[in-house]
């Protein structure tokens, strides 16, 4: 019996594909699908852009209504944070994708909580976002460097570190994505774990255990990603240098 149920036991990854048939005749192909993160990633869009919308109606000089409050108060959450961690000179720029990235974030993160597959728990979507941030300290170095100063860096403050600092800028991208990533997929297969092992006695204990993956680590962890896209765009100007 047991043998069975192991046999029968799987954690199903975000990487499910959702079949599109009606493409097949568009587009000549067998088979087509879409991988269920996208179609996940686009429910999330959505509801961000009708709550922001929602958000930014009828703003008036003086807030005159508790969503104007709330609107302004986020706002000046993530002013405030990007102004501590980066400088004053990044707010104007940054403020605005590192609130998007942590509201698009964090909505993925709780896409477990309505059932469907959580989108960070796929190392495509999360090594995407870190592949931005890749690019965002490559800006900031040449800008504030110049191409000669960001070639120079690479054999600072020894020549014999060439390797290492090779190294250490695609290092920082692929720590960050897999960090999201793992943490977001270890609670989905120890959700599903627990739920096999406590079988007819799985109610409350397998919810208690989403809660805290979904919605306490899903803050964390959007925070924490947040924060290191932050740090590695700070620590790139080499303007002070």
């Amino acid at each position: 019996m047991t043998a069975k149920l192991m046999a029968d036991f799987t954690i199903e990854g975000p990487l499910r594909s959702i079949p599109l048939p009606f493409l097949n005749d568009i587009f000549g192909e067998e088979n087509a699908c879409i991988a269920e993160s996208v179609v996940t990633q686009w429910i999330v869009m959505i509801v961000l852009a009708v709550v922001f919308f929602i958000l930014g109606r009828n703003l008036k000089v003086k807030p005159e209504s508790k969503r104007q409050a709330a609107a302004e108060w986020i706002v000046e959450f993530f002013n405030g944070n990007v102004e501590t961690s980066m400088g004053t000179y990044y707010k104007k720029n940054y403020a605005p994708y590192i609130g998007a990235l942590f509201c698009f974030c964090i909505l993925s993160c709780l896409m477990g909580l309505f059932g469907l597959r959580n989108p960070t728990a796929d190392v495509s979507v999360t090594g995407t976002w870190a592949i931005i941030t890749f690019f965002l300290v490559l800006w900031t170095k040449i800008r504030t460097g110049g191409f000669k100063g960001y070639m120079k860096s690479f054999v600072e403050p020894l020549p014999f570190m060439l390797p290492f600092n090779i190294i250490g800028d695609f290092a920082n991208p692929i720590s960050q994505a897999m960090r999201l990533f793992g943490n977001n997929l270890s609670g989905m297969v120890i959700g599903g774990l627990i739920y096999f092992a406590l079988g007819s006695f799985a109610i409350a204990v397998p919810a208690v255990l989403s809660l805290y993956f979904d919605l306490f680590s899903a803050v964390i962890q959007s925070y924490i990603f947040c924060t290191l896209t932050m740090s590695y765009v700070a620590m790139a100007d080499m303007s002070e240098e």
